[in-house]
């Protein structure tokens, strides 16, 4: 069975958002989903740069804990979920997951705070 699209909900979806894996059909429901995302988060405190977020790509001990198997299935699965705020509640409760969420926000808490405590 296809997948409409969460806009609309007459034509059949197509495409996939990046941000939230939500399914439309055209550039048009792309354009007005992309207007709901916005009206959603507009006060989100806790979003991340990109800037910062580059940062994860370049940290070696993060590259090694992203070689656990069980890791990896848990962001997969997490990417998969329908519900991303139920799933992220549930692997939270995951050590190994806790211990790379912890890693991640170490990154980019460092950063952060380099920048207000500059090194002399």
């Amino acid at each position: 069975m296809e997948d409409s699209c969460c806009v609309c909900s007459v034509e059949t979806a197509k495409y996939r958002c990046p941000r939230c894996r939500l399914r439309y059909c055209s550039l048009e429901c792309c354009t007005r989903h992309k207007g709901d995302l916005l009206e959603e988060h507009d006060d989100n405190l806790d979003a991340v740069p990109l800037q910062k977020l580059m940062l994860l790509g370049k940290s070696e001990e993060l590259k090694e804990v992203l070689l656990n198997t069980h890791l990896q299935q848990l962001l997969v699965a997490l990417d998969q979920a329908e519900n991303k705020d139920q799933a992220l509640k549930k692997y939270m409760q995951e050590p190994l997951f806790v211990e790379f969420a912890d890693k991640c926000l170490s990154l980019v808490d460092a950063e952060e705070k380099e920048n207000l405590f500059p090194k002399r």
